[in-house]
């Protein structure tokens, strides 16, 4: 039997020396006629490790042959934007597409354009609580300032009180998970 070292295989094979040494760490069935040790090289029988190799890569195709399959079953969201006769993406390509839109989203998060609800809602109650104690105090301090009557400081208490739960009101709705897009995004989607 004729045997060859790590290098003179990995060049028959066309591939790299670490990628060599990562595939037989990979497998510990990897055919060794006899292992190197300082000095002495690894001694590998050529036909089997090429009979090895080829047997694994079919492995792996057969394995990447199911894996799609197994994803052509399964129906991305996007699919429903589409009429029935329009979804023509493999599952392959139906992966590509969720992850391009990941991306999208992250880049969108990254540049300040998206913004998840629940930070919107921390940062919001955090703005809002001193505001409200401000507006809260507001007409009592400018009736004694200024001298106002009563029923002047109760007047603009009602008004600001008003104001506060529109304000909180529209709120609400903006950051409510079922919320409508502002107008102008709407006119956006109905141009399209």
């Amino acid at each position: 039997m004729v045997t060859v070292n790590l290098e003179e295989m990995a060049d028959k094979l066309r591939i790299s020396l670490p990628t060599l040494r990562r595939m037989m760490r990979r497998y510990p069935e990897f055919p060794v006629v006899a292992e190197g040790s300082n000095g002495v090289p690894w001694q590998l029988d050529p036909a089997a490790v090429i009979t090895f190799v080829q047997a694994k890569r079919d492995e792996d195709a057969a394995a990447r042959d199911q894996r799609d399959d197994l994803l052509s079953q399964v129906s991305l969201p996007m699919e429903d934007l589409l009429p029935e006769a329009e979804r023509i993406l493999s599952a392959g390509e139906r992966l590509k597409l969720a992850q391009a839109m990941r991306v999208e989203d992250d880049v969108a998060k990254q540049r300040g354009f998206l913004v998840l609800t629940s930070e919107m809602r921390i940062r919001l109650a955090e703005a809002w609580t001193p505001l409200s104690q401000f507006l809260a105090g507001l007409p009592s301090q400018l009736g004694r300032r200024h001298n106002l009557p009563d029923a002047v400081v109760r007047d603009m208490r009602r008004a600001i009180e008003a104001q506060q739960r529109e304000l909180h009101r529209k709120l609400n709705d903006l950051l409510s998970d079922d919320a409508a897009p502002p107008p102008e995004e709407q006119e956006h989607a109905g141009a399209a």
